[in-house]
């Protein structure tokens, strides 16, 4: 699945974070968006997933604007992996990520546990699953919401700083199970960085600079 944001302004209040600012994924590609301190990557992310509206410029999954399509037909294609939050406090790691198979989806248990019990597998957090959100640390809730992105099998996945504060070894593995998810599906991922993490993975990476994205030279 593709991504073209093109002519991108976004802006909260009288502060605008971005300003025709412009960015390609093809189908199957990886790219990484290397992001500073408050520098707007978390609302770009949120925008390319339409939960953070935008003032002007063209944003496109697949060649339809993301503004016009319903919510179910995002949520169909894209996945939102949240940096922190993003779980519902008052359930389990398991009925967090069953949330996308049980609540939107027609989905019996059988099929639902043995997604979750696959996902969580190959992430090597399934003995999270019966903890509670409030016993989960930084790098933990960020696996078990990437397990929630992923337990959907989304064409698009858009990851925020996933990799702050894993070891390089883990770093390397969960990067690892995410390039083998894009060879087999042919999906896309754009992921946000920050300073130490790794872009071994991506076919290409961009910068934020001046309220534009800007290529970084090979």
């Amino acid at each position: 699945m593709s991504l073209a944001v093109s002519d991108f302004y976004l802006a909260f209040a009288d502060l605008s974070l971005f300003e025709a600012a412009q960015i390609q994924v093809e189908q199957g590609e990886i790219v990484c968006l290397a992001t500073g301190v408050l520098d707007g990557g978390t609302s770009f992310l949120k925008a390319c997933a339409g939960i953070v509206p935008f003032q002007r410029g063209t944003l496109q999954v697949d060649g339809e604007d993301i503004q016009q399509m319903p919510a179910e037909q995002i949520f169909r294609k894209v996945a939102y992996c949240y940096e922190s939050g993003g779980l519902v406090s008052l359930f389990t790691v398991y009925n967090n990520i069953a949330i996308p198979l049980r609540y939107h989806r027609n989905f019996d248990d059988d099929f639902i546990d043995k997604r979750i019990q696959f996902v969580t597998g190959e992430l090597q957090i399934q003995h999270l699953l019966d903890c509670d959100v409030h016993q989960l640390n930084d790098v933990q809730l960020r696996l078990v919401n990437l397990a929630r992105a992923l337990v959907i099998r989304p064409r698009l996945l858009l990851a925020d700083e996933l990799q702050s504060g894993m070891s390089p070894s883990m770093r390397e593995q969960i990067l690892a199970i995410l390039k083998d998810y894009c060879t087999d599906t042919g999906a896309s991922i754009l992921m946000t960085t920050t300073a130490g993490d790794s872009h071994s993975i991506a076919d290409r990476v961009y910068r934020i600079e001046n309220k534009k994205i800007v290529l970084e030279p090979v």
